[in-house]
């Protein structure tokens, strides 16, 4: 497969892949050994041990083959089952997989514990980074986050319910400093209620959670900047207490220009009135703000209602210290232009 897709057209499978339209070489980066393998529903499931010495052995005739690509391995939210596939296989793995979906079963009757279960995972990517320190020392081990999304009943799966948790979490990714080097929501187009984008005969439309990975795609800067936040907080009934209303952060364009700051209001019923003060650099007196909003409260977007939640943008006053007014459970991304 990888000689198929990489390989000189010279090779077997490279000849192959000429003779079925496409001489030259995919140039296939980023190759995932395996699929929650720790399923029972996944076909040759396993074990960790048996998973980790599988990996090893696909690991060396993969990069026989082209020794450039990158492996991803398959992780687990379980840190025992990361520990093993660590242990063993970590020498040879450039990205550890970690799945996450939370919905209905794991609220327990609260559904506070979906705004705050993000924030748990970036603790459990601590974890797991310093195991790997550990067991695979002087290796670079990154994580690919490459399926996650709620697991909602509808409608509450299309609402700004799903998408404020999907912020939360990029945030968290965000955050993490390039630890999360790759993500993925699942699924893009239907597949099952997840589908970001759903399509029948006769429309389409887009829910709220792809609304909001198209503002990050648009709005994300390669350098993270620090933030300081203080604010509201609120109790879960086991998801922790104190948790933070208010969930920023932010990152700075490429040439240094424009500054993105991602902020998620996870209060239902309040608006945020937000004070933001910039220090280190100078900003423009003017910033721009999209938001994605519901117009009512549960409302959510379907084929006859496509637009119930969309973005809206406006001009805001900005410069080293102002105020902004976040809606009750949105997503916001604020632009700063540096004139410093």
């Amino acid at each position: 497969w990888v000689e198929y897709c990489n390989g000189p057209a010279s090779s077997k499978y490279g000849r192959m892949r000429a003779a079925n339209g496409h001489p030259e070489p995919y140039g296939v980066t980023y190759w995932e050994v395996g699929n929650e393998i720790w399923g029972s529903w996944v076909r040759g499931h396993s074990d960790a041990e048996t998973y980790a010495n599988n990996f090893v052995r696909y690991a060396a005739a993969m990069r026989a083959v082209d020794p450039s690509i990158r492996l991803i391995a398959c992780g687990d939210n379980d840190l025992e089952w990361n520990r093993t596939v660590l242990k063993i296989a970590g020498p040879g793995m450039d990205y550890l997989a970690i799945h996450h979906y939370y919905g209905f079963p794991h609220e327990i009757g609260d559904p506070l514990n979906l705004m705050a279960r993000p924030l748990a995972y970036g603790r459990f990517y601590e974890q797991v980074r310093k195991l790997a320190q550990e067991l695979a020392p002087g290796r670079e081990i990154r994580f690919a986050i490459n399926e996650w999304n709620t697991a909602l009943p509808l409608p509450r799966q299309h609402t700004m319910e799903s998408a404020v948790y999907g912020a939360r979490l990029m945030n968290v990714f965000v955050r993490s400093k390039g630890l999360v080097a790759m993500s993925a929501v699942s699924d893009l187009v239907n597949g099952w209620s997840g589908g970001i984008i759903q399509a029948s005969r006769h429309g389409l439309f887009v829910t709220p959670t792809y609304l909001v990975n198209e503002l990050y795609a648009t709005h994300l800067g390669s350098h993270v900047l620090s933030t300081a936040v203080t604010g509201p907080t609120f109790d879960t009934a086991s998801e922790g207490k104190g948790v933070p209303t208010l969930d920023v952060a932010a990152t700075r364009s490429a040439d240094g220009r424009r500054i993105f700051l991602t902020l998620v209001n996870a209060d239902e019923t309040r608006t945020l009135s937000t004070t933001i003060d910039v220090a280190g650099a100078v900003v423009a007196a003017r910033g721009d703000l999209a938001t994605v909003a519901a117009r009512a409260p549960g409302a959510f977007n379907d084929f006859g209602t496509p637009d119930a939640v969309a973005i809206r943008r406006t001009e805001i006053a900005a410069g080293r210290s102002f105020t902004v007014d976040l809606p009750p459970h949105s997503v916001s991304v604020l632009t700063l232009s540096r004139t410093d």
